[in-house]
């Protein structure tokens, strides 16, 4: 396998679960981090026996070596720092979900890559779940028909002290509210499984959280394909997680996933298709892994990828990305005009992403 040489951006929660994954990979070598808090990117920079900096331009120009970029900073910032690393820095992207808040952003950050001939992954890890690929490929064979139902809920726990735990969590400008933020995998399984979204409505509103954006919205989405979709996502639930559950139905069977990211099967069946139980044993949950099973096969992928191999289809590359975006500026847009939103569209009333 051909080595990888890679530089983090932002030195937080998510580049300590992507740290502990590259390390125990032989061929991938962490060279540089860099936080604009200076004794984060220190502390940071000794556990991955790498050099620390507070500005990452000045990193990547000490370190032109470098063949990938990890950013792992507030969403709201993806595409202020991605792009220039492609445009002066020519480096492939390795970068935590969504791929931007703002549809515009997004849609810059999958052409400059194309046009440069950049690699930019944004890390959607539930893809690689047991379940969700059982479900997948369900469905691409047509045992389950046609889509008629596809439903994303989740009703997890939030207190104010999360929100409180960073100054951008819960703002507009660099986090959004439930939906961006705990629900962007949900949209993004609602996109992936149920098909392009021709037009949503939601409503949404703020009660337990001391937060610019909200915690609780509802949603439905007409696609496409003649399914429909509703949306349910909260982090209202209290004292403490209920659960979560992705639900589709479809003319020949249904399927159903919970767990807290989508990773245990809660049942499927066909009309024209038994499933045999040791197929269901063997996609029922994702196995204990203390890196997570899904996040780790989903990096190691996306780094073959970077390498040179042919990159696994469940992986979320440049404009694969864009669909759950647009589907989430949707239903706020939607949400703050009080009406249906038809897809495409561009954001007029939806407050996620601007500054």
């Amino acid at each position: 396998m051909k080595a990888l040489s890679i530089a983090i951006i932002g030195c937080g929660k998510a580049a300590s679960r992507h740290l502990k994954i590259y390390n125990q990979i032989e061929w991938v070598n962490v060279m540089a981090v860099a936080d604009e808090v200076e004794e984060k990117a220190r502390a940071f920079a000794e556990e991955a026996e790498a050099e620390a900096f507070a500005n990452w331009q000045d990193m990547l120009e000490r370190h032109p070596e470098v063949n990938v970029v990890d950013i792992s900073v507030p969403s709201g910032l993806h595409a202020e720092i991605g792009l220039p690393i492609m445009k002066k820095f020519k480096k492939h992207i390795l970068m935590e979900k969504p791929i931007a808040l703002l549809l515009d952003e997004a849609e810059e950050l999958v052409k400059t890559a194309e046009e440069l001939n950049l690699k930019l992954v944004t890390i959607y890890q539930n893809r690689f779940n047991l379940p969700i690929k059982l479900v997948r490929n369900a469905l691409n064979a047509g045992w389950l028909g046609n889509p008629i139902l596809v439903s994303a809920r989740f009703y997890w726990c939030r207190h104010q002290s999360y929100y409180d735990s960073s100054p951008w969590r819960g703002t507009w400008a660099y986090d959004g509210g439930v939906l961006a933020q705990q629900g962007a995998h949900h949209m993004d399984m609602l996109c992936w499984l149920g098909g392009e979204v021709e037009s949503v409505y939601a409503q949404m509103a703020t009660r337990l959280a001391e937060i610019e954006a909200e915690d609780i919205l509802v949603g439905v989405v007409k696609f496409k394909n003649g399914a429909l979709g509703t949306v349910e996502a909260t982090t209202c639930a209290r004292p403490s997680d209920i659960g979560a559950e992705l639900t589709i139905l479809g003319e020949k069977g249904h399927a159903r996933v919970g767990g807290f990211a989508m990773n245990e099967l809660i049942s499927i069946a066909s009309e024209e298709r038994d499933f045999p139980n040791e197929e269901i044993e063997a996609f029922k949950k994702n196995p204990e892994d203390p890196l997570g099973y899904s996040h780790r096969a989903y990096i190691e992928a996306a780094l073959r990828y970077f390498a040179g191999e042919e990159p696994d289809e469940k992986l979320c590359i440049g404009k694969d990305a864009l669909s759950s975006v647009q589907l989430i500026q949707a239903l706020y847009e939607s949400a703050e005009r009080g009406e249906p939103v038809k897809l495409p569209f561009s954001p007029q009333k939806s407050k996620l992403g601007r500054r």
